[in-house]
């Protein structure tokens, strides 16, 4: 599998804003990627943690992407937070990231409990986001999530991902953030159903790039397509840019919160 040795590579090679020369990447690293995390916000986030680390109920999911490596098709709200990419660190960066950028409109695929909409919300309150969940069951769950959070501006769908995509639309997305699937094959079939519906400005947010073999060769694929600019390596999640006006340049940087802890 991918994780091992790719990990050990990052954090080799990754690095803060020192030795970034792009003045696009080098406001990310030096601002975005240093902004601090509302401090209600991580009071409340850290009650509600503890809150789903207690609920044990096992529910059925439909898995309707490449699955999960640890949990069976019975899981609990305990075990899918435990698994969720979205909490600490990354949970920040998604916040980070919506605050700097302000993205109006916001697509997720893979909705899971919702705390990655969580997120993305109270970076940018005003944004509207449409979340998409394959399981009915899990976006129930999600939905006791958005509740808690008393969240307006969230649009909840419950489709496959293919299918969703396929749906005629004209929306234009600011941010795009694909949590779900986790199949290499699948994850590029949905950046390239998606470009008819982004800017030059778009930020995709690509979750688990080191996942296994698979996803990390999509990752490469991605950071070697002309079509993409600026492409950025966080460890556990890849950025992406169209940016047709910059050189092309790919970086690994690690958050300057990476010490945070989710709980």
């Amino acid at each position: 599998m991918q994780n091992g040795r790719s990990y050990r590579s990052y954090f080799v090679r990754s690095k803060g804003r020192h030795g970034v020369h792009s003045p696009f990447v080098f406001q990310l690293a030096d601002t975005c990627l240093t902004a601090k995390v509302d401090k209600n916000f991580k009071t409340e986030r850290k009650k509600w943690f503890r809150q789903l680390t207690h609920d044990r109920h096992l529910f059925s999911i439909v898995d309707l992407g490449a699955g999960s490596k640890k949990l069976t098709q019975q899981r609990s709200v305990s075990k899918l937070l435990k698994s969720s990419s979205s909490r600490g660190v990354y949970g920040d960066v998604l916040y980070q990231l919506a605050r700097f950028y302000r993205p109006e409109t916001v697509l997720e695929l893979g909705t899971s409990l919702g705390v990655g909409t969580i997120h993305l919300k109270k970076g940018h309150p005003s944004a509207h986001i449409i979340t998409v969940e394959g399981c009915s069951e899990t976006q129930r769950r999600a939905l006791q999530s958005l509740d808690h959070w008393n969240l307006d501006g969230v649009t909840t769908i419950c489709a496959p991902f293919d299918e969703f995509l396929q749906l005629p639309a004209s929306i234009r997305y600011d941010l795009v953030f694909i949590d779900g699937n986790h199949d290499g094959k699948a994850t590029l079939y949905y950046l390239e159903s998606l470009l008819k519906q982004v800017h030059n400005e778009t930020l995709f947010i690509f979750d688990d790039i080191r996942w296994s073999d698979d996803m990390w060769q999509a990752w490469q694929q991605i950071v070697s397509d002309e079509r993409f600019h600026v492409t950025i390596d966080l460890g556990r999640m890849g950025l992406v840019w169209q940016r047709t006006q910059q050189t092309k340049e790919h970086f690994t940087l690690r958050p300057k919160i990476w010490k945070t802890k989710w709980f």
